[in-house]
């Protein structure tokens, strides 16, 4: 059984999700938990600190599964960048367009924002050894491997804020390979290295 704290933010979360973050309310929280309002203040000071903690607790999550893909020896350098932003995708991670919608909605808006503040920061250094492994093997050139993984993510949600709502197909499969084609050039890898990634868009 969960205890009080991992059941705060379930709850929450769901109502953030039913409601809205600024539309929902302490009060909602407390009527759905059915539990005092001293209980909630006792593991969070507020409605922020709450959410603070929901987007911690999936930024470890994603930072777990993405630490172990850099671990695997193994795997040609192409092939950690496939499987971290597999890990990572946000389509998966958070049950598809459902919550690309929700982060989209202006009710959400402090809530999207943090969130993607959490996971540019945490896995910037993790795409960072990545690419730096790329460089050293001489597959990428490129004398700024952490602050280029930086500027992917950041382009890469970007590119998920802006193009997938209100997109056909044929205009998201060209933004994706000019998304790719850009990330390429930046890394200075070979042409169509990337492609692989078109399937995550």
């Amino acid at each position: 059984m969960k205890n009080k704290k991992e059941q705060i933010l379930d709850i929450s979360f769901s109502l953030f999700l039913e409601k809205g973050y600024d539309n929902t309310s302490i009060s909602d929280i407390l009527s759905k938990l059915d539990i005092a309002r001293g209980t909630l203040y006792y593991h969070f000071e507020s409605k922020e600190a709450i959410m603070d903690a929901i987007i911690e607790r999936s930024a470890k999550k994603i930072v777990e599964e993405a630490q172990s893909i850099v671990l695997k020896k193994e795997l040609p350098v192409y092939e950690k960048i496939f499987a971290l932003f597999s890990s990572t995708s946000m389509k998966r991670l958070s049950g598809g367009n459902l919550m690309i919608d929700y982060m989209n909605q202006p009710q959400n808006a402090l809530f999207h924002e943090k969130s993607n503040i959490s996971f540019i920061q945490k896995i910037t250094p993790i795409l960072g050894d990545i690419i730096k492994e790329g460089v050293e093997e001489g597959i990428f050139h490129n004398a700024f491997p952490y602050e280029s993984a930086e500027l992917i993510l950041v382009m890469i949600i970007g590119f998920i804020d802006v193009h997938y709502e209100n997109m056909d197909k044929k205009d998201l499969e060209r933004r994706t390979e000019s998304l790719l084609y850009n990330i390429e050039r930046m890394l200075g890898a070979k042409e169509g290295s990337f492609d692989r990634l078109k399937v995550l868009s």
